[in-house]
């Protein structure tokens, strides 16, 4: 009888415990689409339907995986991306949309958005809205001093910020913006590979070339936020 009452108790412990894992899942793929949700108020003016948000996202996890990152990490750096620029949401379409260059003054207002995306995560206690302040404040640097808006220089910059700012300037060059036409996969690949140990780390440029196959098929797919979440086992409503 006493076994029996042992093999019950333990069959409770782990449907227990399978359902603390189901809810850890479900809470943590809600935080992962809020992020996204979040993020698209910053890119609305692009009419992109968070297709750049999605390709930051993953290209950021593959360079971060090529580095050798354990897989949280990589995962931190997947949802935690998409944060790069909400800055930006202070910013009025004046600027954001601007087909022609900017003005001193409004150049000077762009570079203040880094500033405002870190205040918003101000104090935060988790791995992944620490990450987000983290590569809002950093992913304008450059790896030889001359980016903003600390101006840092080599690993002064933070990881997370060296890498996305690589798979946001990528993305970049490949789409159309108003002020800019889309450049090909191969001509933007180029161009990035050149700037390796000036405006990029030579390690994250690497990785990034080292899987250019993993990049090209992600800058193929061209998936919006809705296909994202829903290959990722996230779907709500």
């Amino acid at each position: 009888m006493a076994k029996k009452t042992k093999r019950s108790g333990s069959g409770g412990t782990r449907a227990a415990y399978e359902k603390l894992k189901e809810a850890y899942k479900e809470l943590k793929d809600a935080n992962a689409e809020m992020i996204f949700r979040l993020a698209m108020m910053a890119e609305y003016h692009d009419e992109t339907t968070g297709i750049h948000l999605v390709r930051v996202a993953d290209y950021s996890a593959i360079i971060a995986e090529g580095l050798g990152l354990p897989g949280s990490e990589v995962e931190i750096i997947r949802d935690a991306s998409p944060m790069h620029d909400v800055g930006k949401i202070m910013l009025p379409d004046s600027i954001l949309k601007k087909k022609g260059k900017l003005t001193a003054k409004e150049r000077a207002l762009m570079k203040e958005h880094p500033f405002i995306g870190t205040e918003i995560f101000r104090g935060a206690k988790t791995p992944m809205l620490k990450a987000c302040s983290v590569i809002a404040m950093s992913h304008h640097e450059r790896f030889d001093g001359t980016g903003y808006p600390q101006g840092l220089k080599g690993d002064e910059i933070p990881l997370y910020g060296r890498i996305v700012a690589l798979a946001d300037c990528f993305d970049a060059l490949t789409s159309r913006r108003p002020y800019k036409k889309a450049y090909s996969f191969e001509k933007s690949f180029s161009m990035l590979v050149e700037k390796a140990g000036t405006h990029f780390d030579p390690a994250v440029v690497m990785s990034f070339v080292r899987n250019k196959e993993k990049i090209k098929k992600i800058f193929e797919a061209n998936r919006d936020i809705e296909a994202f979440l829903k290959d990722r086992g996230i779907s709500y409503g």
